[in-house]
């Protein structure tokens, strides 16, 4: 499996408007509006990078309203 956040800026005032999208995929684990330099934060988790890439690229990218993204693949992680 490959996980990963991917951080979001928006325009102004469509946080809420793109955590309804992002909660209707599949692959979206977790989505999060939040403060400070970006706007939501979204946990991505599918089988490949190859599929990560996909998915930010062709589906979470082109949401409209959706001004950058930043993404990082998630090395090791410790769930408590």
């Amino acid at each position: 499996m490959v996980d990963a956040f991917v951080f979001i800026n928006t325009d102004i005032g469509a946080e809420d408007e793109i955590l309804d999208v992002l909660s209707k995929m599949p692959e979206v684990k977790e989505a999060m509006i939040v403060y400070g330099p970006y706007d939501l934060v979204v946990r991505i988790s599918t089988d490949t990078t190859e599929n990560l890439r996909k998915i930010v690229s062709d589906k979470i990218r082109k949401i409209p309203k959706i001004r950058s993204t930043t993404t990082l693949i998630i090395a090791k992680s410790i769930i408590k």
